[in-house]
């Protein structure tokens, strides 16, 4: 606690200094509800973020919001050649949103909390939201970013507004929506692994004032950038296609329907496996491939698979929002449904030896409902209140086939799981320029799941014995108590403590049917300011915060002889997490935008099952340090024309791939870089390079026992170039 008070204090001090020099509030009255602005234009200063996360009857400026919250544009975005939701997560403090052991699975964390792993039951503690539905899967989580208004990550508990399984944060992305203009956005790429990719937006009035529609689609394709010294190619071949419909219909000026559809479809080699030999883990034993005399290749991004595995993982996903001006508010309905199918298969010793060839079979199906209220009631009183409902169900099976077709293993598992919530938060503002925010959320949840452990399935998954069903049922209320003070002209104070909740429920990952575990449960304080200075060419933002976790869900990972690794979750441990975020953005002279970002987090065990020691024991893939440096420079030429460029770098500290802190990953820097070219006609040339250094890292690990152990590397350097051309 007593570091969490000197980090405020410092920041709360550097804010004193100059808070009587002139700063100016971003007024989101009258905006669209853009998840963020355009790109700043000469001599205005920093560009006005526009965001959604609180909910209200308005949008608010980023500035105005009291809550720490990371807004990113979608001009930014496409400046930094962001694909999906990991990019998003180097650009924020605090936030790890590394992928996992299969193809297209979320490994998110925020402020020290998530999840690290592939099994669909754990319940995620970072939720991500597409257009105001939240995703009830793991699997085909990490997006495209294609077409979008913008990001929010909000950090820290969202209990009261976002529910259950946001103990870490939540990321919501909003997709571009019709409009009444005619427009059109082509762009064609190319990299290095034979990469192609291609994009086509179309946007048109179909009934004028009234009805719009707009299509987006995008594929990618590359032959891997990993070589493969079995075959003698290349490795970690993908493809990706996209495509999202959607319609505006605006019958009256006081109603507003939007239908949104999206079909992705990513498929090719599976995740790329680099295996280690000899082995690397103090006191482990002779593993396969050191037996058969396998020796990791010394290039760091050449691999070795005995299979080359594939994955295939589709998703459907179709979202209905009503907005309806009734009185002083806005009567909101968001439904939305969504179907993942994910068929993967990995060699997961990464080795020639046949030793742990993974296959995955996954199909969930989801859909939920939220209809709320939000209003300004008058000048010192506004709300917003709703209920939610999530229904969602699972079929998950696995096959292993181990230590060169020694063992040929399966399981399967399903779950259905329902949960009912109402919720509401007030904004009062007793006296000038203070606001009081409470808040609190009531959840209801069910959970029936069926299960037939290794051993109780045939290989090929058809003939299973199941034990069950078991059932779980839990409640939770989520209370919030915030409060903020607008200085006139200068810097915005904040602080709140709020509580949060992660669902209880069964570990399925081939384990016999156990007794459920219970709900995590957080009490999180945060306190910060949000500041512009210099007429809005200068922009700090800082926040601290400390978290008490009580019944921390912990999965598992443990080496086993028979099944190679076995994985399950217990209610292991409590803990306190604390820390600070920094965000400063200047522009210097017009025309240059500098960035720069910092956080730290302190995740610390206060018990855990088992551990003598538990203090000493870090928390898995939480670097204790993260950071982000950016620079963005756009001129105009005397031709109309202009051109700019980005150039940015993210710095992760070390953090360990498993629970007993064996394996871990070495601090480093990503540094990317994109140069463009802008015509007045609307097309824009562009050459980009990501992990320009060529970095070493990887983003997990595991020990397999005798089996092996195993890295999963990230990609080395690329490049591409892409033409853009908008209509």
């Amino acid at each position: 606690m007593k570091t969490f008070i000197k980090l405020l204090s410092a920041g709360v001090a550097c804010s004193a200094m100059t808070a009587a020099m002139p700063a100016i509030a971003a007024d989101a009255a009258g905006q669209e509800t853009d998840a963020a602005a355009a790109a700043p234009q000469a001599g205005t200063g920093i560009e006005d973020i526009v965001v959604t996360g609180r909910k209200r009857a308005r949008s608010e400026a980023l500035q105005e919001t009291p809550v720490s919250i990371t807004a990113l544009s979608s001009a930014q975005l496409e400046r930094a050649v962001s694909k999906d939701l990991t990019d998003v997560g180097r650009m924020t403090p605090n936030a790890s949103l590394q992928p996992s052991a299969q193809r297209g699975v979320q490994n998110f964390a925020i402020r020290g909390m998530g999840v690290s792993g592939s099994t669909p039951s754990d319940e995620p503690a970072v939720g991500i939201f597409q257009d105001g539905v939240y995703w009830g899967s793991n699997y085909g989580a990490l997006g495209e970013l294609f077409d979008i208004e913008g990001v929010e990550i909000l950090r820290g508990p969202q209990g009261t507004l976002f529910g259950r399984n946001v103990t870490g944060g939540a990321v919501t992305v909003r997709s571009a929506r019709p409009t009444q203009e005619t427009s059109a956005k082509m762009m064609l790429g190319a990299g290095n692994g034979l990469m192609l990719e291609g994009s086509a937006v179309a946007n048109l009035p179909v009934v004028t004032d009234t009805l719009a529609a707009r299509v987006a689609v995008l594929t990618r394709r590359n032959d891997g950038l990993f070589k493969n010294d079995v075959t003698g190619g290349s490795y970690g071949k993908t493809s990706t296609f996209v495509v999202r419909p959607s319609l505006r219909w605006t019958p009256t000026p006081d109603a507003d329907i939007t239908l949104l559809g999206e079909f992705y479809h990513q498929y090719g080699d599976s995740v790329v496996v680099r295996g280690i030999s000899p082995n690397t883990v103090p006191g482990g034993p002779l593993t396969l491939p050191e037996k058969e005399g396998y020796v990791t290749p010394s290039d760091y991004f050449t691999v070795s698979p005995g299979d080359a595995g594939f994955s295939n993982v589709k998703v459907y996903f179709t979202m209905l929002e009503a907005n309806f001006n009734i009185g002083p508010g806005v009567l909101t309905s968001i439904t939305g449904y969504r179907k993942v199918r994910a068929r993967v298969l990995t060699d997961f010793d990464g080795t020639p030896s046949d030793g742990f060839l993974q296959g995955v079979r996954n199909d969930q199906h989801q859909w939920s409902s939220e209809l709320r209220y939000a209003a300004d009631l008058n000048d010192w009183l506004s709300m917003t209140a709703g209920g939610y409902y999530f229904d969602q169900s699972f079929s998950f099976g696995e096959t292993r086939d181990l230590n060169n077709h020694a063992s040929l293993l399966g399981t399967r598992s399903m779950l259905d799981n329902s949960s009912f919530a109402a919720f509401a938060e007030v904004d009062i503002k007793p006296v000038t320029n203070l606001t009081v925010t409470l808040g609190g959320r009531y959840t209801e949840e069910k959970k029936k799941a069926s299960s037939a452990p290794f051993g109780a399935c045939s290989f090929d998954l058809t003939t299973c014995t199941f034990t069950g069903p078991a059932h779980y049922k839990g409640d939770n209320f989520s209370p919030k108590i915030g409060v903020s003070y607008q200085v006139d002209q200068g810097p915005l104070f904040f602080a709140s403590m709020t509580k949060g909740f992660r669902s209880g429920g069964f570990a399925l990952r081939g384990t016999a049917l156990a007794s459920p575990y219970d709900a995590e449960k957080v009490t999180a304080y945060e306190a910060g300011f949000k500041s512009d200075w210099l007429d809005r060419h200068l922009r700090l933002n800082v926040s601290a915060y400390y978290n008490k976790y009580k019944d921390l869900q912990r999965t598992v990972l443990a080496p086993d002889p028979l099944l190679g690794v076995i994985q399950s979750v217990f209610n292991a441990a409590d803990a306190e997490i604390k820390g600070a975020e920094f965000e400063l953005t200047a522009i210097p002279f017009d025309g240059l935008t500098l960035g720069a970002t910092y956080g730290y987090t302190r995740a610390r065990y206060k018990s855990f099952l088992g551990v003598a020691d538990p203090g000493s024991r870090r928390f898995v893939r939480v670097p204790e340090h993260t950071g982000n440096l950016s620079a963005d420079y756009e001129t105009a030429l005397s031709n109309g024309d202009k051109a700019g460029f980005h150039v940015g770098g993210a710095y992760s500290s070390k953090y360990y791939y498993d629970e007993a802190n064996l394996l871990s990953q070495k601090g480093y820097w990503l540094v990317d870089a994109n140069i463009y070219y802008r015509l007045d006609s609307g097309l824009t040339l562009s050459a980009y390079s990501r992990n320009i250094t060529n970095t070493k890292y990887s983003s997990w690990g595991s020990t397999l026992g005798a089996l092996g152990q195993n890295m999963f590397p990230g990609d080395p350097r690329t490049y591409g170039v892409r033409m853009t051309a908008e209509f």
